[in-house]
C-alpha cells in the first residue's frame, strides 16, 4: 500500500525565565539571553493511507455516531465528544499492533497526563501538563501503535492522533 497522507506538525518555544519580587508579589517574566531566540522546527510525517480503524483519532471515534451503538443507542447518556477520560489506570489507545508513523496527544483538561511508549507495564516518561500536547514520529521498526499508554494522577481529559506506517 503506498503511503498517500502526510501529517505536517511544528513546534514553537520561547525560552524565558520568570522569577518572582518578594517585597511586591510580582511576577517578572524575561526572555533569556541564552539562547537569545526561539527554538522550534517542522517536520512531515509520512503515514498510510489506510489507517487502522475509524478510531485513529480522537476526532472520528468508533461511537460518534449514534447508529453506531447499534442497538443499545437509547441506554447511552451522550453522544462521543471527541475526548476520552483518563484517570490513574493506564488507557491503551489502540491494540493495533502496526508499526507507529505519528503521534499526538494533548491534555484538554485535569491533571497531569503521564504516556508510556513501551507498554502498561513500561515507564511513563513522558508528562504532559493540563493544555499541554506533545508530538512524535515513529522509528518505523521498534515503537508499534498498540505500545502507547496514557495514565493520570487524578482526572484528565485527551484528544489523540494514533497514525500507523
Amino acid at each position: 500500500m503506498p503511503n498517500a497522507r502526510r501529517v505536517v506538525f511544528s513546534t514553537y518555544v520561547v525560552p524565558t525565565q520568570s522569577i518572582e519580587m518578594e517585597e511586591t508579589s510580582v511576577r517578572k517574566t524575561t526572555f533569556q539571553s541564552s539562547p537569545n531566540r526561539t527554538l522550534g522546527g517542522k517536520g512531515i510525517a509520512t503515514i498510510n493511507a489506510t489507517q487502522w480503524g475509524d478510531g485513529w483519532t480522537s476526532f472520528s471515534h468508533r461511537d460518534s455516531n449514534w447508529e453506531d451503538h447499534g442497538d443499545n443507542w437509547n441506554v447511552y447518556g451522550e453522544s462521543w465528544d471527541g475526548l476520552l477520560d483518563i484517570t490513574s489506570t493506564p488507557v491503551q489507545l489502540t491494540s493495533d499492533t502496526s508499526d507507529l508513523a505519528f503521534l499526538y496527544i494533548r491534555n484538554t483538561f485535569g491533571s497531569t497526563m503521564s504516556v508510556s511508549l513501551n507498554g502498561t507495564s513500561g515507564n511513563y516518561y513522558i508528562e504532559i501538563p493540563s493544555g499541554g500536547s506533545v508530538h512524535l514520529r515513529g522509528d518505523g521498526t521498534n515503537l508499534e501503535c498498540n505500545e502507547v499508554y496514557v495514565k493520570s494522577s487524578g482526572k484528565a481529559k485527551a484528544e489523540w492522533i494514533i497514525a500507523k506506517e
